[in-house]
């Protein structure tokens, strides 16, 4: 494997959804925040796979062509395989997949900016997931999947048969480009080949394009949509994309998002017909780069300037939340929308703001993490007028010791996260977030090459770490997500039609000094937990399922951002933990964003504390190695937070230890930092499997830094563990998602009683 200033590209090992990419790779040995030269812009990710120079790939051939077995491109998110079908003009290179028929790719040949502003600086970038034809008669709905796939002519055709209850359908689609524009035009035959008459066959795509706002017929529309339209489209990578019907009438277009953060795939229906045996339809669209028109606004606007800095007067990686006050509309810069603006939030990376805003009253939040103190102004802009503000943040919550870090990320290396990787490690940064853990899905992403560039350019002035991993998200056989920490360029792990007993030991192979984190385990259908129905009594899985499960990770995704604003989901994840600890497992807890954009899923929220013992201040946390990290990790010293900073000991014995008693008493010290601006009310003091609460304490300290210390005694009658659980009531002010309170809690101190 060759490191340093080369470039590696992301072997395909035949899964649906691939991500291919190149890297300018950075020694994994470290966790990286170094000064090494800087990379292209649109680098930044790495999997397995052969090493080649430094040059430019070689083009590929224009018309109809297998991909080449040593097949490679600069283009991030690429999911051709050697052996798939493809087209190409000089505009576009369109791929079916072999194995299945599906659409999978289509660039654009020339490096294009993307058009949606969150992915900024990456030009070179697939612009598909996935499309391919969906029927549906009466509830039976059907992807159609073919292996027959040829060249014909100047066209790419698949063919298949679909059952559909009351009869069977042949279908055979064509894909050909246009020979002068980016643009591809598909056709679909449907053949009712036996059975009785199918009454009510609704014929459409299933379409993934990205992770970013939608439109219908030229207007952007909400997470969640069903209607008609001519056309539907995205911004975004290789700029903007449109699925057009060919049909005289408005297709029927739907899509759902599981939660905001993440945008639904969507289904179209361009006809809804009666076929007899014997009889037919056919149906024709293009997908096509264009131009998506947005209204300008032409109201005149005033500005608001603001400036951010530390204690020592330095520039300060921070974001700002607006909210309308007085009859004032709260502003919405899209959802895609860049660094400057998306939600009602802007970033920067150091401390430095200018945003255009409509006449009125603002509340505005000035925040730099959990850290540090806040700044709150209520401000009124005027048209054609400059407002200027200027604050402070000073680090007022002291973690000498503690690295704070998210260890479940996404960004542009992921179909399903249109954020660059510049936006973020600034919104990382901006959160007070000290290491980033990159784990985009099926490849090994790397965050050092832009945290140097955006280093050495001046537009980061805040110090993060980062360590590369992968989250590893099952196909086929599908029985949850999972992150492998770390990793290096060139590791590669099977995700496709294994088991988890296969998958966890191709892992450890792998990765012999990495962690595995079970991700979001009680999630519906991508959960581990659930996906094998374990008992949350006894965390046993049925007798049926017992052969393949395994039980061999490191790590418990306890806490995920998609669940941040549901006490119940929390409780419910802490007691399958507690029970697991008290089954004999020693899994560490952890809490991470699952973020995929810039606001929708806050990075950091929540975050992991992690000790560093050998350090004596904030500055000398920031030179921790990986192996203390990951050696902390799986110890787990560990502390999860969405706010308040928790520290708990016995005998000087923290998380992740076992302390031998010389009785049957334990004195367990509590202290609870906070900000000025974040709320504590409670604490909890759990013992044993059952999360027996043995102490409940109200929290009455107001507006001071440290909120509790105090030492209690806890009666130990056998060999046990105690967690500490801190919430607050009020929930936190610059936020995405309303209700958000703050919550900490440590992983156990493991007791022996004397």
């Amino acid at each position: 494997m060759f490191f340093g200033r080369g470039w590696q590209r992301i072997a395909l090992c035949g899964a649906p959804p691939l991500l291919a990419a190149w890297l300018l790779a950075s020694p994994p040995a470290r966790l990286d925040a170094g000064a090494a030269a800087p990379p292209s812009p649109d680098v930044g990710l790495s999997l397995r796979g052969m090493t080649v120079p430094s040059a430019a790939p070689p083009r590929l051939p224009q018309g109809p062509f297998i991909i080449p077995a040593d097949f490679n491109t600069d283009r991030e998110r690429v999911f051709a395989a050697p052996g798939d079908f493809a087209l190409a003009n000089r505009h576009v290179t369109l791929v079916v997949r072999k194995r299945d028929g599906w659409l999978v790719d289509f660039w654009r040949q020339e490096a294009t900016p993307a058009t949606s502003g969150a992915l900024a600086g990456h030009s070179r970038i697939d612009g598909l997931w996935q499309l391919h034809p969906v029927l549906q008669s009466g509830g039976a709905q059907v992807s159609v999947t073919t292996g027959k796939v040829s060249h014909e002519g100047d066209s790419i055709r698949t063919e298949t048969s679909v059952s559909l209850g009351a009869g069977r359908v042949r279908v055979i689609t064509r894909y050909r480009l246009d020979e002068d524009a980016p643009r591809a035009l598909i056709t679909t035959r449907f053949e009712h080949l036996a059975g009785g008459r199918l009454a009510h066959l609704s014929l459409g795509d299933a379409v993934k394009w990205g992770n970013t706002d939608y439109f219908v017929d030229g207007a952007r529309q909400k997470p969640t949509y069903s209607g008609k339209g001519h056309w539907v489209g995205r911004q975004g990578a290789g700029g903007d994309l449109m699925l057009r019907t060919g049909e005289p009438t408005p297709m029927g277009i739907g899509f759902r998002s599981y939660h905001n953060g993440l945008s639904g795939e969507v289904r179209t229906v361009y006809r809804t017909v009666s076929i007899e045996v014997g009889g037919s339809a056919e149906i024709t669209r293009e997908l096509s780069y264009g131009s998506i028109a947005t209204p300008e606004s032409i109201a005149r606007t005033g500005v608001l300037k603001v400036t951010l800095r530390d204690e020592h007067g330095a520039g300060l990686a921070s974001k700002l939340s607006l909210s309308g006050l007085l009859g004032t509309l709260t502003p919405h810069f899209g959802n895609s929308g860049g660094l400057s603006g998306a939600g009602r939030f802007v970033w920067s990376g150091t401390g430095d703001f200018s945003r255009r805003l409509a006449p009125g009253r603002y509340q505005v939040w000035a925040t730099a993490g959990f850290e540090r103190d806040a700044k709150s102004w209520q401000v009124d802009i005027r048209a054609d007028q400059t407002t200027t503000l200027e604050a402070q943040l000073p680090r007022v919550v002291s973690t000498p010791g503690w690295v704070s870090a998210d260890l479940h990320l996404h960004q542009a290396p992921s179909v399903d996260a249109d954020i660059s990787n510049a936006a973020r490690v600034i919104s990382v940064a901006a959160e007070g977030v000290e290491l980033a853990g990159a784990t985009d899905h099926y490849v090994v992403a790397d965050l050092g090459p832009t945290i140097r560039e955006l280093e050495r350019s001046g537009r980061l002035t805040t110090r993060v770490l980062s360590m590369m991993g992968s989250e590893i998200s099952t196909v086929g056989h599908l029985f949850g997500h999972f992150n492998l920490l770390p990793m290096e360029p060139g590791q590669n792990v099977n995700y496709t039609d294994t088991t988890p007993k296969q998958l966890f030991a191709e892992m450890r192979q792998v990765a012999p000094k990495g962690l595995i984190q079970v991700n979001h385990p009680r999630m519906d259908s991508i959960g581990y937990f659930a996906r094998y129905r374990l008992d949350p009594a006894t965390m046993r899985v049925p007798a049926q399922h017992q052969a393949e499960y395994s039980d061999d990770f490191d790590l418990l995704e306890v806490f995920n951002g998609l669940e941040m604003m549901s006490q119940p989901k929390l409780r419910k994840g802490l007691g399958d933990w507690l029970k697991l600890l008290g089954r004999g497992h020693r899994y560490a807890a952890t809490g991470n964003s699952d973020s995929h954009g810039l606001f929708y899923l806050d990075p950091g929220l929540p975050r992991n504390f992690i000790r560093v013992p050998r350090s004596t201040s904030d500055t000398d946390d920031l030179s921790v190695t990986q192996e203390e990290v990951i050696d902390s990790l799986r110890r787990g010293r560990v502390v999860v937070t969405s706010g308040p900073m928790l520290e708990v000991s016995v005998d000087g014995h923290g998380p992740g230890d076992t302390v031998k008693l010389a009785s049957k008493q334990a004195a367990l010290r509590i202290r609870v930092q906070a900000a000025p601006w974040i709320d504590v009310t409670q604490i909890e003091v759990l013992l044993g499997p059952e999360g027996r609460r043995v102490r409940f304490i109200p929290v009455t300290e107001r507006g001071k830094v440290v909120r509790y210390d105090q030492t209690i005694d806890l009666a130990v009658s056998a060999s046990t563990f105690v967690v500490v659980l801190v919430t607050g009531t009020k929930a936190l002010p610059h936020t995405h998602t309303p209700g958000t309170r703050p919550i900490a809690f440590s992983n156990p101190i493991w007791l022996e009683p004397g």
